[in-house]
Order: structure tokens, then sequence, then C-alpha cells
């Protein structure tokens, strides 16, 4: 959670946006994260019954990280640490 808040924090002024959906948790347990970890980035609540999206994507584990460029185009799936920087880096460029 550091890093995405470090790549939040970095690109907090650029064509950038992070978004969360989590699922697996009850509310309660969800808003808890929310505030102990400080997210400042939009995170929606999926519930433990019914995840459209997580199906939709075949999500399989947590956290699974998706990249989309400007048109909506998957460019990764499961970056993280400095190959997700590097990858945020490049696309921004682009």
């Amino acid at each position: 959670m550091p890093g995405l808040k470090a790549l939040v924090e970095r690109h907090k002024d650029d064509d950038f946006q992070l978004l969360g959906i989590n699922t697996g948790d009850d509310v309660a347990t969800f808003r808890t994260g929310m505030e102990e970890h400080g997210l400042s980035w939009p995170t929606f609540y999926q519930g433990t019954e019914s995840t459209p999206i997580a199906d939709l994507y075949q999500v399989m584990a947590y956290p699974t990280i998706y990249v989309l460029d400007r048109e909506g185009k998957i460019r990764s799936v499961g970056a993280r640490g400095p190959s997700l920087d590097k990858l945020v880096e490049e696309l921004l460029a682009e």
C-alpha cells in the first residue's frame, strides 16, 4: 500500500488515476481499512456475494493490478513496485 500511495502522490497533478475495487470484506471492514490506510484514491466496495467486476476481469488473487492506457486498453496485469512506476511513467509520456 505505501508504494501505491507514493505513486498517487507523485502523479497527483498528472493525467493519472488509480481506482480500487474491494471484494471479499464486509462493508464495515472495508470502511475501516480505507480509514486505517488513508487511501486518497477512489475505492469502490463490491461486496462479498456478487463481484461482477472481479468476475469480468477474472481476478483470482488480491491485489490484482491492471494498468490501462488513455484509450482503456489493458497494458499490464500484475505490475508492482518499480516496474509499475516505470510503466506509469512510460504511459504518461505517450
